[in-house]
């Protein structure tokens, strides 16, 4: 078994190049795993992104334990530590797996743009990359039903909030997200992240005190897309 960086591929692009830099995305910045780590472990967290970025698979699979130590200049005991408090980054996976994974992958081709190239479109224009964080990375690690990603990024990408929408789209998240509603049944009436954003529920108004929402005429499909 060995360790790797959940969710690279938001670091790093290309199959086949080393690119002396990764991406950090501003999504962290509302992400409470990470300001709940202290000083220590959050400098860990960039130096492992860092080091991922050497896979020659392109996996963000980190280096043995040992070497692993000696690149972070810790021990076994410490590394042990820092990899327990950074679950919420990294997995243990099959190495083997990986690697026989890494030998079907097709080449990058040639004439691709270069590392500078595009980070200058990235730049350039936000929308550029699929990967470009647009909000919905913070959505959807605060949505409590995490069920069909790509239907809920299109219905995101529609409706294309910003600025105060999305201040507007996530406070109206909260506070469904602590309603009755949504709380009772083990939550098997929240509707799927889609369905939400489509139908631009967090304009919903409030249930007052004591109340809860009325009631779907057909509670067994609250969560069709």
């Amino acid at each position: 078994m060995a360790i790797r960086i959940k969710d690279f591929s938001k670091f790093q692009h290309f199959k086949d190049r080393s690119p002396p830099w990764v991406k950090l995305y501003r999504d962290i910045l509302d992400d409470p795993d990470w300001h709940e780590l202290d000083g220590e472990s959050a400098k860990t967290l960039v130096m492992l992104w860092l080091l991922a970025s050497e896979d020659e698979t392109k996996q963000g699979l980190l280096p043995d334990d040992r070497k692993l130590c000696f690149r972070l200049r810790i021990d076994n005991k410490a590394l042990d530590h820092a990899v327990s408090k950074l679950s919420h980054w990294l997995e243990r996976v099959d190495i083997n797996a990986i690697s026989d994974r890494y030998q079907l992958d097709a080449p990058e081709r040639a004439g691709e743009e270069t590392e500078e190239s595009r980070g200058e479109t990235e730049h350039s224009s936000p929308l550029a990359s699929e990967s470009a964080d647009d909000g919905f990375a913070s959505f959807w690690e605060q949505y409590p039903k995490k069920v069909a990603k790509p239907q809920a990024m299109k219905a995101w990408k529609k409706i294309k909030p910003a600025g105060q929408v999305i201040a507007d789209l996530m406070a109206g998240l909260e506070q469904q997200k602590a309603s009755g509603d949504w709380q009772k049944d083990g939550g098997q009436f929240i509707p799927h992240p889609a369905t939400w954003l489509n139908g631009r529920r967090w304009e919903d108004e409030a249930p007052a005190a004591g109340q809860t929402a009325a009631p779907s005429r057909n509670p067994i499909f609250a969560g069709a897309v």
